[in-house]
């Protein structure tokens, strides 16, 4: 019987099997994720701010972003459009400060702004510093209101103006026998708010300017700061003294001019809204570029009266909520 050869078999080849590549990387997966869900919550957003149930708005406010609108009117806080001037009526409980009174050449269309919003007495009457677009119509104001307090700031007969604007505003105080008291750093009182009243310690300085009474103005979590015509000089003087000048609210100094909001002050200042009151097409350039781009770094939305006509706040201590009466663009 013949031997079988035997036959080694050779080991099959081994196949080379190559990783099927992904579709997608993980980072691409990741990042349709997050576009998905970014849709989604925008989907969700939006069915929500259409049906009412949360709005858009209510979002800002949530994340601190924009101020929640006042919801009651437990203070109003009017710029009065007075051209190149300062008028400030501030209405709480009743309760009336008026800051200033522009020009005699607008006493009319104050006094009828006043009578509009109800005004017949007024607790106190500030006279920041003694310039005629601050206290041209304050002699009317005084005739044609009950006013049961004048502050005015105290300044030397060195450098005391003997205009007219100045002289008949005496003549109102002494013909109503209103009482007039000279400003000095005090609290007061004015429904729900609290008035800080800060007073410049720059006795020698010859600009009147320097000399005016600076006002902050508390109401629950909102602030108000009125600076009238205080120039850097009386800023720096304030933050000399470490006065609480923070404000959410910044009435410009000195209408927009470039003499007064120095960085130094804006810094201490902080302000989310500033009101410039100014006369339209004015002879002083107010306001002055280099002011609005020191403002601009902070302000997030600046007014101006010169355009906007009467500028109002209202706030509950917690909301607030802005509106002006005309624009003049």
């Amino acid at each position: 019987m013949a031997e079988r050869k035997r036959v080694h078999a050779k080991p099959p080849k081994q196949i080379k099997r190559t990783k099927k590549k992904p579709l997608l990387t993980i980072k691409q997966r990741l990042r349709i994720i997050a576009i998905v869900l970014v849709l989604t919550a925008a989907g969700v957003m939006c069915l929500l701010h259409f049906t009412g149930i949360f709005t858009f708005n209510d979002l800002l406010y949530e994340l601190d972003i924009k101020d929640r609108p006042a919801t009651r009117a437990d203070l109003e806080v009017h710029f009065v459009d007075v051209g190149q001037g300062d008028c400030i009526l501030i209405k709480s409980k009743g309760e009336v400060m008026l800051i200033d009174a522009g020009d005699r050449e607008h006493s009319h269309k104050t006094v009828s702004y006043l009578k509009k919003n109800g005004i017949r007495k007024i607790k106190y009457l500030v006279a920041t510093h003694p310039h005629a677009d601050h206290i041209g119509a304050m002699s009317d104001i005084i005739w044609t209101f009950r006013v049961e307090k004048i502050i005015a700031p105290k300044i030397s007969d060195d450098i005391m103006p003997t205009t007219l604007a100045y002289e008949r505003m005496l003549a109102a105080v002494q013909g109503t026998g209103a009482r007039m008291t000279p400003a000095k750093d005090q609290t007061l009182k004015v429904g729900d708010c609290e008035v800080q009243v800060m007073t410049s310690h720059l006795y020698d300085d010859e600009d009147l300017n320097n000399h005016s009474v600076v006002l902050k103005l508390t109401h629950g979590e909102n602030t108000f700061l009125f600076t009238a015509d205080a120039e850097k000089e009386e800023e720096a003087d304030l933050l000399a003294r470490e006065m609480d000048v923070k404000a959410k609210v910044l009435k410009v100094g000195h209408h927009g001019s470039y003499t007064s909001s120095s960085a130094e002050f804006l810094d201490a200042v902080e302000p989310e809204y500033a009101v410039i009151s100014s006369g339209y097409m004015n002879d002083y350039g107010h306001p002055h570029e280099s002011t609005m781009r020191r403002l601009e770094k902070y302000a997030d939305k600046i007014y101006n009266t010169a355009y906007m006509g009467n500028v109002v706040f209202i706030s509950d201590g917690e909301g607030l909520t802005v509106y002006y009466t005309e624009d003049r663009k």
